[in-house]
């Protein structure tokens, strides 16, 4: 369940005003951005222990010990800690792939014996494998180390442990136990430059993320608050992410979730306390040439602010410097705890402002529905093909713009969006209707029978549909990364339109031909001609067989035959031989491959001529 709170907080007449927003909200365990580990719990004698999700650049590397392993002298292990003693130029370093990552923190149990004074362990780091190194820890007694190391990310990020100023006795030593170094690493799934928690498309099939589900899978909360007027409204049940668009606010808003206070107050007004949001210049609004922040007004499709909060509780913030301009990221001095969110229960979520003035928020809270329709292990919002039918989601979706293996063409706005699908390059919107052939709310993307007449779109579209699951190929169906189907043996091509009326057979809808009139039995002499002939509705293929030593065998046109690909065939000049064959007709609608009809049977008589016999002739026959 999530309970949302709109908050105004007075500074100076101490009253407040809440404005309650209730709903559920229960979050999906899907990634936007990867926590990266490298850790070492020292459980067994090793310098080469990877106890985190990631591996280590290197092992342990010791230097100016006599004995430079693991088992033995000045730098080992021991009783599952790293142990150190009577250190005078003996030190150990391990180095880590931090590449691509935006934050990092270094963090390990310690503890001390002796040590004090000038005698103390000293933690160092280096972003380049080696000296020089910046010490950022002086350590004595015992306790817990934890550090941001964010400014030392590079391919070669390296940890050394070393004396910090002299020399130590033989009797000072000191343990480390723990170690761990973890660092977020941006993931941007379709590789186009933004980052999947900032990113509306992130499958680049010009779908974007929160409708990639139904119609009704997201949730939008339309907020306007002002004077002390209280709004109330509910969100549905669903998994994903939230959204806080603000069309318009004062200059600053709180954001409190679960109790916790994500980052203090978000400030937008130069010479105000609170923690400033500053664009890429290092400039606020009403900073550098932007205007205030307050004197300006966005729209739903354009909005001034954005909050994007992941289900990891990652927040990212973008804000526009006109109206209707580009949303821009935008970076708080003192960056943002993560969202602390409760998977399973209530969520409560405030929003506040103090108010120093004029005081006043209007936007809307959109809940993005999270999904996987194939059951593939892929989101929708990652998956190229959401129903594994061999038809790309780009192709389904309606845009009817080019495409390169399911990825729209061209270039992305900053929102992630390919700009062919959006008037706006960067407005967070689609300048396009999802198809939706038959009007039932689900989106033809993630329905196998797009146009509902019974056919699946895999069979309609031209592709193989081995065991009439609805499904590409054979069961069980194998994907790729990208929620492509690689066990069917064809597929993604361009859809079938075989009555070539420029629209996709499968969403037309179609049906089986019907017939009014049923051939009937004819009666031919030979040396003469004859036919049989039948009416249908919505036929527009016509194959005349006819039975012949058990089987029944299709006719060709020949000199006997005409017509066989009609509503009539010509019969030329039968035999006796052929007096009381069976015809009959199959009859299909090329736009409708599921089904055929066949005609009821019919026969072909021979009318044999008229023999005159005169038993009055009389012949001579010669003697000879």
């Amino acid at each position: 369940m999530l309970k949302i709170i709109f908050e105004k907080k007075y500074r100076k007449l101490g009253n407040r005003r809440r404005y309650y927003f209730f709903g559920c909200f229960l979050m999906f365990l899907g990634q936007l951005r990867a926590q990266t580990t490298f850790a070492d719990t020292f459980s067994t004698v090793s310098y080469s222990r990877n106890d985190g999700n990631t591996n280590w650049a290197t092992n342990w590397i010791e230097s100016g010990d006599s004995n430079n392993g693991p088992t033995a002298q000045y730098i080992r292990i021991q009783s599952q800690q790293l142990y150190m003693y009577y250190i005078w130029s003996e030190e150990i370093r391990r180095t880590a792939n931090l590449s691509g990552a935006t934050s990092a923190t270094l963090s390990f149990d310690y503890t001390t014996n002796s040590l004090g004074g000038t005698r103390q362990l000293g933690v160092y780091i280096s972003s380049t494998g080696g000296a020089p190194y910046t010490q950022i820890g002086t350590l004595s007694g015992s306790g817990a180390f934890s550090q941001d190391i964010s400014a030392y990310i590079s391919a070669n990020t390296t940890i050394r442990f070393a004396k910090s100023n002299a020399n130590w006795n033989s009797d000072d030593n000191a343990s480390i136990d723990n170690m761990l170094l973890s660092a977020v690493i941006p993931v941007d799934t379709d590789g186009d430059g933004i980052e999947d928690v900032a990113d509306l498309d992130n499958d680049n099939d010009g779908i974007l993320d929160w409708d990639e589900c139904t119609f009704t899978a997201t949730t939008t909360q339309n907020f306007t608050t002002s004077g002390g007027t209280s709004v109330t409204n509910t969100a549905t049940s669903g998994r994903g992410i939230m959204y806080i668009d603000f069309i318009s606010i004062d200059n600053s808003f709180n954001l409190t979730v679960n109790g916790t206070d994500i980052a203090t107050e978000f400030q937008f007004q130069p010479g105000a306390p609170g923690n400033f949001a500053r664009f890429s210049t290092g400039f606020t609004y009403g900073q550098g040439g932007v205007p205030q922040l307050w004197s300006m007004t966005g729209t739903l499709a354009n909005p001034m602010l954005r909050v994007i909060v992941d289900a990891d509780g990652n927040l990212k913030l973008f804000g526009a410097q006109s109206p209707g301009g580009t949303l821009l990221p935008l970076t708080l001095d003192t960056p943002p705890v993560t969202v602390p969110w409760n998977p399973s229960g209530t969520n409560t979520i405030t929003i506040g402002q103090f108010v120093t003035g004029p005081t006043n928020m209007n936007g809307q809270i959109r809940f993005s529905g999270e999904c996987d329709t194939d059951g593939d292990g892929i989101f929708n919002r990652f998956d190229l093909d959401s129903d594994n039918d061999g038809i790309y989601d780009a192709v389904e979706a309606g845009h009817g713009q080019a495409h390169t293996n399911g990825v729209v063409n061209g270039a992305v706005g900053t929102d992630g969006v390919p700009n062919l699908v959006q008037t706006d390059p960067n407005g967070g919107s689609t300048n396009y209707t999802y198809s939706d052939t038959d009007g039932d709310g689900i989106l033809d993307s993630i329905e196998l029978d797009s146009d509902n007449d019974g056919c699946n779109d895999v069979l309609e579209a031209g592709f193989t549909d081995t065991n009439s699951d609805g499904l590409l190929g054979p069961n069980p169906v194998t994907t790729d990364a990208n929620g492509v189907v690689t066990s069917g043996s064809d597929g993604y091509t361009v859809p079938a339109d075989a009555d070539a009326d420029a629209a996709f057979d499968f969403r037309q809808a179609g049906a089986p031909p019907s017939i009014t009139t049923q051939p009937s039995d004819t009666i031919i002499c030979p040396g003469c001609s004859g036919s049989l002939s039948v009416s249908a509705t919505n036929a527009d293929t016509y194959q005349w067989q006819r039975f012949i030593g058990g089987l029944w065998t299709d006719i060709t046109d020949n000199a006997m035959f005409s017509g066989s690909n009609s509503a009539t065939l010509n019969i030329t000049n039968p035999t006796p031989s052929q007096d009381g064959e069976q015809y009959r007709v199959v009859l299909t609608d090329v736009a409708y491959i599921c089904a055929q009809t066949t005609s009821a049977t019919a026969s072909l008589q021979i009318q044999v001529n008229t023999i005159i016999t005169n038993r009055r002739i009389t012949y001579r026959v010669n003697k000879n």
